[in-house]
């Protein structure tokens, strides 16, 4: 518990703003308290506020133009080097409502995970009935996980991702996948035999 600075009310520890520059490690005033005085000040600076984010919104614009290669360039570096650093592995997308799964597989990690939510956000993902049942039960009522960590090896991964949608399919399960790809059936088939 902690007494605000301005209210004089103690509230506890979650009710003030972090601050590593706060005795405590939180503010002194309460987030209440906090978004007044801030309101207070944007009420009486609007024009002030408006003329800045003008300025800056021209600076950048400039900034871009000036440097667009560079920055495309360095965008693209990052993108590859977070490809590499992210693990690959079969994963889960589980509606918790009705507790329904897609199964999918990767070699980017979580950036696929980002990828699936932009998508389902934007209201364009190329599953139907997963996209209905996100713009009907909300984002919230979506969970990801990782079912299995595998080397990166697109051929492993594909078979595992098959083997985890036969595998549930068998024990009665619902999912978003619709069908099992070609290729998928073939190295199912393939592995049976070889056992």
């Amino acid at each position: 518990m902690k007494k605000c600075s301005k209210c004089g009310i103690e509230k506890p520890l979650t009710e003030f703003y972090k601050s590593k520059t706060h005795k405590g490690g939180h503010r002194s005033d309460c987030k209440i308290c906090n978004r007044q005085k801030y309101s207070r000040w944007y009420s009486k600076n609007k024009e002030k506020k408006a003329k800045y984010r003008a300025q800056n919104k021209e600076k950048m614009t400039k900034y871009y133009a000036q440097n667009k290669n560079k920055l495309k360039q360095y965008s693209a570096k990052r993108y590859v080097n977070r490809k590499i650093r992210e693990p690959a592995f079969v994963y889960e997308l589980r509606n918790c409502k009705n507790n329904k799964a897609y199964i999918g597989e990767t070699t980017r990690g979580k950036i696929r995970w980002e990828e699936h939510i932009k998508k389902l956000r934007g209201g364009y993902h190329e599953n139907y009935k997963l996209q209905q049942d996100f713009n009907e039960h909300g984002e919230e009522t979506f969970e990801w996980s990782i079912i299995k960590e595998i080397p990166k090896d697109k051929e492993r991964l594909l078979l595992q991702e098959a083997r985890e949608i036969q595998r549930r399919i068998n024990n009665g399960e619902e999912l978003y996948n619709l069908t099992l790809t070609i290729e998928q059936l073939k190295m199912l088939k393939e592995n049976k035999e070889e056992r």
